[in-house]
């Protein structure tokens, strides 16, 4: 009797004391680098700066996913060329883009359902369109002298990025690490509000080998 009271009690605490499914206290974007992308997948087009992957809420327990379905196609047309504008499905043309929308549909559902509580599915498009915008990433890294078509040590491209947020970015890398990795996707942390930047919960970084350069591909 004394042994399943126990149990029942050690349920009822693990179960209060456990991360609300959908609870989140941070937002990351994460830019991707579309020549680098491109060297991986098939593209219809290549813009020449970085484009917006996500927008993902998070907790420090936990990765937030797939919370609920529930994305509505986007049917006002100046707001579906500025989301492509930033955020383009690379694969495909401006125009299949806008009519399937199934890049924005597959992100919200995974990611931006995770914070409905704060962020309607408008506000959250619009939210991820704000910080792009706000964090010029090419700008910020050309104004500590890193440029596309060369390569660089991670620290050197971290510090770029931390020199502007005061807090250090997300890498990714593709690539052999034994030989020269490409840089990716950049992810940079905001706290709930996205009113400030904030050391991401889960650092991730590239880690090459090789002289500990990576390349910024043209």
């Amino acid at each position: 009797m004394f042994r399943s009271q126990l149990v029942s009690i050690f349920f009822i605490l693990s179960f209060a004391l456990s991360p609300v499914f959908g609870d989140f206290d941070q937002m990351q974007l994460v830019l991707t680098w579309p020549p680098t992308y491109c060297h991986e997948k098939s593209c219809a087009r290549i813009p020449t700066n970085f484009r917006i992957h996500g927008l993902w809420p998070d907790n420090q327990h936990e990765l937030l996913n797939n919370c609920k379905k529930s994305f509505t196609t986007i049917t006002n047309s100046s707001k579906s060329n500025a989301l492509d504008d930033r955020w383009p499905d690379l694969k495909y043309s401006k125009m299949k883009t806008i009519q399937t929308q199934d890049f924005w549909k597959y992100q919200y559902n995974k990611h931006g359902t995770c914070c409905t509580e704060l962020y309607s599915q408008e506000a959250y498009f619009d939210l991820a369109m704000k910080l792009k915008d706000k964090f010029d990433l090419l700008q910020m890294l050309k104004s500590q002298g890193v440029i596309p078509g060369k390569t660089y040590t991670v620290n050197k491209i971290e510090e770029a990025i931390r020199e502007v947020t005061q807090v250090y970015p997300n890498l990714n890398c593709i690539g052999n690490p034994l030989k020269t990795m490409e840089l990716k996707e950049i992810g940079i942390c905001f706290n709930r509000e996205a009113t400030e930047v904030v050391a991401c919960h889960r650092r991730k970084t590239c880690n090459p080998l090789n002289k500990n350069e990576i390349s910024f591909p043209l």
